[in-house]
């Protein structure tokens, strides 16, 4: 959820009186849009007319504002009236609307929760550890040749999700897929990725182990998988910008 916010100054073409008007006091219409590439486009006209209260003077602060793709902000035109301005209407996200309790209470499946989080990516912050598991072994069971394990909450030496993948021609691999729901400044250590290494090397283990994360890896992290590593086809580390490619290209099967 978003709204337009912010301020904007102005200064009588006529008197030079210059003050503050807050987006909030604006009417906001949306008025038509298109479908284009990205998905669809909203045009919003953001109007304040009055008369300067110095000189009488009519002024009209006149905005049109684009949203494409969809709660992005693509551009703003100035078609204002009857004084010069500085500042224009913004986009706010409204994070205390919703919570992601919310949306798993409004959502009926994982599939759904995924959809909504597309439109609103940072409540990936907020989804419990066990959500996000969820998340994860859904994006995985949607592909084809994937059959997904959720494992139970124990201490599982980073077997979060076992995923059993059978190609075309019959061959399957194992995945060990680990999920960390960490804080954006909380990066993945070294220790993290060198523990679910050494799983691999058990008996029954994968053919690949994989972390997934809300965060990103540390330096060390990314060192071990390319220098102490077997093999880089080994393991493979998934920040939060792949894991919103992830979510972004998730199409419910």
């Amino acid at each position: 959820m978003w709204k337009f916010s912010g301020e904007v100054s102005y200064t009588c073409d006529t008197c030079g009186d210059t003050k503050e008007v807050p987006i909030d006091d604006f009417s906001i219409e949306c008025f038509g849009g298109s479908e284009r590439q990205m998905g669809a486009e909203n045009l919003y006209e953001i109007l304040y007319e009055f008369d300067c209260i110095e000189c009488g003077s009519s002024i009209s602060l006149h905005f049109e504002a684009s949203e494409y793709p969809l709660e992005l902000l693509n551009f703003v035109l100035n078609k204002t009236t009857g004084a010069q301005t500085s500042g224009e209407p913004e986009m706010e996200y409204l994070r205390e609307i919703y919570s992601a309790e919310d949306l798993f209470y409004l959502h009926e499946s994982v599939a759904e929760l995924i959809s909504a989080l597309k439109q609103s990516p940072y409540l990936l912050d907020e989804v419990t550890p066990r959500q996000f598991e969820e998340i994860v072994a859904e994006v995985f069971r949607s592909k084809k040749g994937f059959k997904v394990d959720l494992t139970k909450r124990t201490r599982d030496g980073g077997k979060d999700i076992i995923a059993i993948h059978t190609d075309e021609i019959g061959i399957k691999n194992k995945y060990f897929i680990e999920c960390k729901r960490y804080a954006e400044s909380n990066k993945v250590s070294v220790e993290v990725v060198r523990s679910l290494y050494g799983v691999m090397n058990t008996a029954d283990g994968p053919n690949k182990a994989i972390i997934v994360t809300t965060s990103t890896f540390t330096e060390d992290a990314r060192k071990f998988v390319a220098q102490e590593a077997r093999s880089s086809w080994d393991l493979a580390l998934v920040d939060r910008a792949q894991l919103l490619d992830w979510l972004f290209g998730y199409r419910e099967s």
